[in-house]
C-alpha cells in the first residue's frame, strides 16, 4: 500500500520547468478527474444557456422578437449584413438610434454598454478558461441569435488571440486586454457609422450620448476580465468562475430595461417606426422612369421617341391615381390596417402605459391618412395628408380626449372632433370645442414660442415627454383652429343659415354637402365649390368660395389674377386676409419680392387680428432668419 501511494505521488508530481520558463498553461480541463470534468461540462452548459439569453435579449431589444430565426426572411436579412451597398437596420450602430434612441431615453446608455460588454467579454473569458473550442457556440450565438455577424467575426479573432499559441501570454489578464483590441476597433468603426446622426446635433452633450455606450462597454469588459480572472486564480482555475458574473451580466441589463425603460417603450417605438416608414413621403419619379424604360424596350423596332412613350406612361399613371382602386390606395389601406392592428395589440398589452395616448394618436392619424393625387400629378411625389378626418377615426379621437385632456395630443383630437361635428351640422358643439382648445392651448403655444411639442430643453439624463417623439406642431394646430373658428363665426347667412358651410338640413335638397364636407385635395374639389356658388348665390360665404376657386387655379399667373380679382371685389370681407396671404405667396413664387412684401405689410396693417396676419409675421421672421443664415455661410 505504501509503495502504491509513493508511485501515485510521483506520477502526479509536475515536471521541473526550465530556468526562466513560465509554468504550464492551466485551465478548467487540467484536472482529469471524472467529477471535475462533469462539473466543468455542466457549468459550461449553464454558461452557454445564459449567454443564449444575452444574445436573444440583444436582438429583442431592437426588434421585440426573442428568437431571431423566427423572423420572416431571417436568412435573407442575415445575408444582407454582408452587402455593403444596403442597410437593413441590423448593424451595431443602429442599436443607438432605433427603435429606442439613446437621445430620447438616456438609460439605454448603461443598458447597451453592459449588454455589449457581456457579448464581448464572456466569449473571450470562456476561450481563456475553457479553451477556444468552448467559445465557438457563443460566437455562433452572437452571429445567429443576436444577429451581429460582424461582431462574431471580430470576437473569433479576439478569442484566438486570447487562447491559442503563439498569441496567448502567460499573464491571462494581458491576454484578455490584447484580445479586446479587435473589439475596440470594431466599436470605433461602429461609432463612426453613426456619424451622420451625430453630425446634425449642435449640442456636444447630445453627441456624447452616441459614444458613451461604447466607452462603457470597454470599461465594463476590462473590469469583468479583472474580476473573473482574479476569482479563477483564487480557486486555482476550477470551473465556476465565469457563471456567477455571466448571470449578473445577463440579469443587470434586463432588470435596468424592465424598471427604467419598459417593454411598453420598446413595443411603442416599433409601432412608431412602422408608422414613419408607412406614411413617409416618397419620390415616385424613379418608378415612373423604370416604367417608361420597360414600356420603351417592349416596343418593336424601330422604337418611337422616348419622350412619346414617357407621355403615354404619365397619362396612364395619372389616370390610375385618379381611380378608386389605384395601387397606392391599396397599399395605403394595407398599411392603415397593419398600424391599427399593431396599436390595438399594444393597447391590449399596455392599457395604462406611458404611451397609451401616443398609440391612440397614431391609430387616429393612420385612419385619417390619404394620398394627395394632385401632388403626384404635379411633382411625381407620393405625399400623405391627415388634416381631413375620416368618420372612422371619431371614436379614437374621443377616447384620446377623454383619457388625456391635458396632453398636447388632445389639441389635435379636439380639432378633428370639431371638424367632424361641423360636417354633421353640429355647429354649436363644434364651436365649443374650438373655443375650449384655444383657451387651453393658445397661451401654452405663446409660451413655447410656437415650437413643436417635445422641443423643450431637457437635462442630460432626463427622459423626453411621451408625445415629444411625435413632434405635434402645436402652433400649426392653433392656427388651423383660429382659421376654422373665424370662418364659422363670420358666415352664418341670414337666408341660408349654415347650409353653404356644413350642408343643408333638408334631405330633399339636391346639393347635400357644404364647404366643410369637401376635401380640398380631391380632384373634384373645384367643381364642387362651383356647385356651391351656383346653389347659394349671393351668400355670406361667397367670398370664401371664390378664394377657394382662385387657390385651385392650375398656373401661378392664373392664380395671381384670380386672387387679385377677389381682393378688389370683396374688399373688407372675412376671406380677404387669406386671399392677401395667398397672393403674397404667389408673388414670391413668381419672383416679385417687392409686391410680396407690400402685400404682407398691407395684410398685417389692415387685418392685425386675423390669424393670417400672425402667419404672415411668422413667415417674415423665418425668411429673415433664412437670409441671415445664408449670409453667414
Amino acid at each position: 500500500m505504501t509503495h502504491a501511494l509513493t508511485e501515485s505521488t510521483i506520477s502526479r508530481a509536475p515536471e521541473a520547468a526550465p530556468l526562466g520558463a513560465f509554468p504550464p498553461w492551466k485551465d478548467v480541463w487540467s484536472r482529469t478527474g471524472r467529477r471535475y470534468r462533469f462539473q466543468a461540462m455542466v457549468l459550461l452548459l449553464i454558461n452557454t444557456a445564459l449567454f443564449a439569453g444575452v444574445a436573444s435579449f440583444a436582438f429583442w431589444i431592437r426588434s421585440g422578437i426573442s428568437f431571431a430565426p423566427a423572423v420572416p426572411g431571417y436568412w435573407d436579412q442575415l445575408a444582407m449584413t454582408f452587402n455593403f451597398s444596403a442597410s437593413l437596420g441590423i448593424t451595431l450602430g443602429s442599436l443607438l438610434i432605433e427603435p429606442i434612441s439613446v437621445q430620447d431615453v438616456p438609460m439605454q446608455i448603461p443598458i447597451l454598454g453592459l449588454l455589449l460588454s457581456a457579448l464581448i467579454a464572456i466569449p473571450i473569458l470562456v476561450s481563456i478558461l475553457y479553451r477556444f473550442w468552448c467559445a465557438i457556440p457563443l460566437l455562433l450565438m452572437v452571429a445567429f441569435l443576436a444577429v451581429m455577424p460582424w461582431l462574431a467575426i471580430t470576437l473569433t479573432g479576439s478569442c484566438l488571440i486570447a487562447s491559442v499559441r503563439p498569441f496567448r501570454t502567460p499573464l491571462r489578464f494581458m491576454s484578455a486586454l490584447l484580445a479586446l483590441v479587435p473589439a475596440v476597433m470594431y466599436l470605433f468603426l461602429a461609432s463612426a457609422g453613426t456619424g451622420d446622426v451625430v453630425a446634425g446635433r449642435i449640442d456636444p452633450v447630445e453627441s456624447v450620448k452616441f459614444v458613451a455606450p461604447w466607452i462603457l462597454a470597454i470599461v465594463a469588459s476590462t473590469l469583468l476580465f479583472a474580476i473573473v480572472l482574479s476569482i479563477a486564480k483564487l480557486v486555482d482555475y476550477r470551473s465556476g468562475a465565469v457563471t456567477p458574473l455571466l448571470a449578473i451580466m445577463f440579469a443587470l441589463p434586463a432588470v435596468l430595461f424592465e424598471f427604467h425603460v419598459g417593454r411598453d417603450e420598446l413595443h411603442y417605438r416599433l409601432v412608431e417606426g412602422l408608422d414613419q416608414a408607412f406614411f413617409e413621403d416618397a419620390d415616385a419619379s424613379a418608378d415612373l422612369e423604370r416604367a417608361v424604360q420597360r414600356a420603351w424596350e417592349r416596343r418593336p423596332l424601330p422604337r418611337p421617341r422616348r419622350e412619346d412613350v414617357r407621355m403615354i406612361e404619365e397619362e396612364k399613371w395619372q389616370m390610375a391615381l385618379a381611380a378608386d382602386l389605384h395601387p397606392f390606395e391599396h397599399e395605403l389601406a394595407r398599411h392603415q390596417c397593419e398600424i391599427v392592428s399593431r396599436v390595438d395589440r399594444f393597447l391590449n398589452e399596455f392599457p395604462s402605459g406611458r404611451y397609451t395616448a401616443n398609440a391612440l394618436f397614431l391609430k387616429g392619424r393612420a385612419l385619417d391618412t390619404r394620398v394627395d393625387p394632385g401632388e403626384f400629378r404635379g411633382s411625381k411625389w407620393v405625399r400623405f395628408y391627415d388634416d381631413f378626418p375620416s368618420i372612422s377615426s371619431r371614436m379614437v379621437w374621443q377616447i384620446l380626449l377623454e383619457n388625456r385632456p391635458e396632453s398636447v395630443l388632445s389639441a389635435v383630437a379636439l380639432l378633428r372632433l370639431a371638424q367632424l361635428e361641423l360636417r354633421e351640422g353640429e355647429v354649436d358643439r363644434a364651436m365649443d370645442r374650438l373655443n375650449s382648445l384655444l383657451r387651453r392651448f393658445e397661451s401654452a403655444n405663446l409660451e413655447r414660442g410656437g415650437a413643436d411639442s417635445g422641443s423643450e430643453v431637457r437635462g442630460v439624463m432626463s427622459r423626453d415627454i411621451p408625445e415629444g417623439s411625435l413632434h405635434v406642431p402645436l402652433a400649426r394646430v392653433v392656427f388651423q383652429v383660429r382659421v376654422l373658428r373665424d370662418l364659422v363665426a363670420a358666415n352664418r347667412d341670414p337666408v341660408y343659415d349654415y347650409d353653404p358651410l356644413v350642408g343643408p338640413r333638408r334631405v330633399e335638397d339636391t346639393v347635400w354637402f357644404g364647404l366643410l364636407d369637401l376635401d380640398p385635395r380631391h380632384p373634384r374639389y373645384p367643381m364642387n365649390v362651383q356647385t356651391l356658388l351656383e346653389r347659394y348665390p349671393g351668400s355670406q360665404i361667397e367670398d370664401k368660395l371664390e378664394v377657394e376657386l382662385a387657390k385651385s387655379a392650375s398656373g401661378l399667373a392664373e392664380r395671381r389674377d384670380r386672387l387679385e380679382q377677389c381682393c378688389r371685389r370683396f374688399d373688407r370681407q372675412d376671406a380677404i386676409p387669406e386671399a392677401m396671404f395667398q397672393l403674397a405667396v404667389v408673388y414670391r413664387e413668381l419672383g416679385d419680392a417687392v409686391k410680396s412684401a407690400a402685400t404682407f405689410r398691407r395684410l398685417v396693417t389692415e387685418f392685425p387680428s386675423s390669424p393670417w396676419a400672425k402667419q404672415a409675421e411668422a413667415d417674415a421672421r423665418d425668411l429673415q432668419e433664412g437670409r441671415m443664415t445664408r449670409a453667414g455661410e
